[in-house]
């Protein structure tokens, strides 16, 4: 049954009231990341220990509150869709665009014993704008096939914690920000939630070792959990030709039909992942290892390595690189997968707020494995160098090279409370026309603008701050359209996948965070 749109304005009501109660918190200052891009949720791994409770009820009086009201709205004057914007995409117009107002409530206990408990409450509802079904696509709000882009509420936290100084396990339905490949990837109303257990040791000095099993987990702009499968958005991708017969499918090798609808979803078994990793640094470097295993699917091993150089007492050099292998598992419910990727980035950074940087990532084509070697990233965050804001570099083949600049320009004596990027990369795509999984060329341009009112200076882009924010985040796409594509065509039987003319992708953020 469609939902009522003015439960927006009673969100805004309900969140609003409720910051009065909410605990002092300290604000965290966000260090520019190497890898990935995500609007910051608080992290327990970050957070001091609370002071133990006395009583049960001491424990209730004591809890706190985090809370996020945000207004967002993203416009792409074009139909063009990645598997990031959307799980379940049908297209549709050639605008896409939501608005919305959401966002977040949630209260966890003071601790009693160490032990703790919590929920959050998440929502996202249509506020202004046209959000009609001609122009969803984008997964700001929830895509129903029948009717207008919707509103969205759901349960995404539910979870008993125990944590001490050097243990900490946490089970239920919870947001796991810190695990690379599974994390929030917070870039609409709300983030990725998932359910499962963790536990994270730091007893060995300079070490860390994480342990999670995920059952579930749930996108952005849905009410229901998912395995971990169909999370990661596999989808059968059959291309016929005009008599109806398959020409090619995104599954290579063998696979059971029936886990699928047609030539669309996973409906199989749900499916969980072991994760397992290990991160040790000293002053100016650290290593980390990470092992995910989606039973039945796939297993992605990922390494990460990063050095720091004090060259003077005013500029820090960083050197960084990474590596992923992806292999079917099991009973291979995706097909035969045999990919990787790696990522080299050299970062120059000032102690008055600027940073420059160049990144190089590329990926594996391998027309015998998934989609020709795509990448299974969508658990959380993808963690290439040059994901940037619409791509994210995971394609089969992709050899990218990204640049960027970023001024702190309330550390700089310029405007107070303001901080600006600039971003640029070129998207190298296997173009040959005797690929069977060509695609265009592509050139992505971004320039993103953060205000706070609560900070002079000293935060990110992602910074996650208390009080109010703005964030303003624009890209430019350039395809290449040069192509002999009647040649394609005729060689294939099917055309150069993802062509498509040049397009603006435009976001805001309005939070207000307590």
């Amino acid at each position: 049954m469609r939902k009522n749109h003015y439960l927006s304005a009673v969100t805004a009501l309900f969140i609003i009231g409720t910051s009065a109660f909410a605990a002092e918190k300290t604000e965290k200052v966000e260090t520019v990341k190497l890898a990935g891009d995500s609007l910051s949720v608080s992290a327990d791994a970050d957070s001091e220990l609370s002071a133990n409770a006395e009583t049960i009820a001491e424990a209730f009086s004591k809890g706190k509150v985090k809370g996020l009201l945000r207004y967002g709205a993203q416009h792409r004057d074009s139909s063009y869709f990645t598997i990031e914007d959307s799980e379940l995409f049908v297209p549709r117009g050639k605008v896409q665009v939501y608005s919305a107002l959401g966002g977040y409530l949630g209260y966890e206990t003071a601790p009693l014993f160490n032990f703790s408990a919590g929920a959050t409450f998440y929502t996202s509802n249509p506020f202004l704008g046209n959000n009609s079904q001609e122009r969803a696509g984008l997964g700001g709000l929830a895509e129903p096939e029948d009717h207008d882009q919707d509103s969205y509420n759901v349960l995404g936290e539910v979870f008993l914690k125990y944590q001490n100084a050097e243990h900490l396990v946490k089970v239920g339905r919870q947001e796991m920000p810190n695990y690379r490949f599974v994390s929030l990837s917070n870039i609409r109303m709300t983030p990725f939630t998932h359910e499962g257990a963790i536990y994270e040791n730091t007893s060995i000095e300079d070490l860390k070792v994480n342990l999670a099993y995920i059952t579930q987990m749930k996108d952005r702009n849905a009410e229901d959990f998912n395995g971990m499968v169909r999370s990661a958005r596999v989808k059968v991708g059959r291309v016929t030709d005009a008599n109806g017969d398959t020409i090619k499918t995104n599954i290579r090798g063998k696979y059971n039909p029936l886990d699928y609808i047609g030539d669309g979803e996973y409906t199989g078994s749900s499916k969980s992942m072991s994760m397992l990793s290990a991160l040790y640094g000293q002053d100016n470097w650290k290593v980390e290892a990470w092992d995910y295993y989606v039973s039945d699917f796939v297993n992605t091993v990922y390494l990460y390595a990063q050095y720091d150089i004090e060259a003077t007492d005013f500029w820090k050099i960083t050197l960084a690189g990474q590596y992923a292998n992806q292999q079917d598992v099991g009973d291979s419910v995706a097909g035969h997968i045999d990919t990787w990727f790696y990522g080299l980035k050299a970062q120059a950074s000032t102690t008055n707020g600027m940073v420059f940087f160049a990144a190089y990532n590329e990926v594996s084509y391998n027309e015998d494995s998934y989609d020709s070697g795509t990448l299974f990233v969508r658990w959380g965050t993808p963690q290439m160098f040059n994901s940037f804001q619409v791509q994210d570099s995971e394609l089969a083949g992709t050899k990218s090279v990204g640049i960027g600049a970023q001024f702190d320009l309330g550390a700089l004596d310029i405007l107070d409370s303001t901080v600006i990027r600039f971003r640029y990369a070129d998207y190298d795509m296997p173009d040959n026309l005797l690929m069977i999984d060509a695609t265009a060329d592509r050139t992505e341009a971004t320039f993103d603008l953060r205000y706070s009112f609560s900070k002079d200076q000293g935060f990110g882009i992602f910074t996650q701050m208390d009080g109010l924010s703005i964030q303003l985040r624009i890209a430019y796409d350039d395809f290449r359209t040069d192509y002999d594509f009647d040649a394609y065509k005729a060689i294939h039987g099917y055309e150069l996948s993802t062509v498509n003319d040049n397009f603006v992708d435009a976001r805001i953020y309005i939070d207000y965070v307590f």
